[in-house]
């Protein structure tokens, strides 16, 4: 089976209070995620072979995990975490962070890597084409998404026993708002050479470099 057409839905994990104990059980799920997907790991090995390279911009930056290893592998970069969540507690003192509406963040330059995880599923397409537009002239994007198809749904119940119930939704509310190949590339209609690979366990992966 073939989920031929996108399904952008609400997942649970937004709509609670980010101290209700099932967010932060699923907060803790998702680390379990995405060490399966190994997103994060391939977003550090594509930075690792960039040059010219100022600042990064981590859009929808949740827990920092993310920004706090690029801070660590390259210090001195310039980090910028940005999503609507209040500084985390314990996140790299090196981080900036910017809370508030990622359509609103403007601070992007022509040294600019913009990096996100399991994030831009969560847009329609009107959405991400607005997004692309506003990220103009950045040195690159690198995106790990989930793949929209049937056996990253299969591999996905594979973690059901391990995570809660509002993972156990999201997860596949996630899978069916995600990619196909070719997809999220013409959707952000950015000016960048794009390349594109499958992760292992459900992910696709998009690299666009100016």
């Amino acid at each position: 089976m073939v989920f031929v057409n996108r399904l952008v839905l609400p997942e649970i994990l937004d709509e609670l209070d980010a101290s209700d104990q099932r967010a932060v059980r699923s907060r803790r799920d998702l680390r379990l995620v995405n060490w399966f997907m190994r997103g994060e790991n391939w977003i550090l090995h594509e930075l690792g072979k960039m040059s010219g390279v100022g600042r990064v911009v981590e859009l929808g930056a949740g827990g920092g995990s993310l920004a706090s290893s690029i801070i660590g592998q390259w210090p001195n970069l310039e980090m910028i975490g940005v999503d609507q969540m209040p500084r985390p507690e314990h996140l790299d003192d090196r981080v900036l962070w910017w809370q508030g509406d990622v359509f609103d963040y403007d601070a992007y330059d022509e040294s600019t890597v913009v990096v996100t995880n399991l994030f831009l599923h969560h847009f329609e397409v009107l959405e991400l084409s607005q997004l692309g537009n506003n990220m103009g002239g950045i040195r690159a994007l690198l995106t790990a998404e989930p793949y929209r198809g049937a056996m990253s749904l299969l591999m996905g119940r594979c973690l059901f026993p391990f995570v809660n119930d509002v993972t156990r939704h999201d997860m596949a509310v996630s899978i069916r708002a995600g990619f196909r190949p070719g997809e999220l590339a013409k959707m952000l209609d950015m000016n960048l050479d794009w390349s594109e690979c499958r992760g292992v366990f459900g992910g696709i992966r998009l690299r666009g470099v100016r």
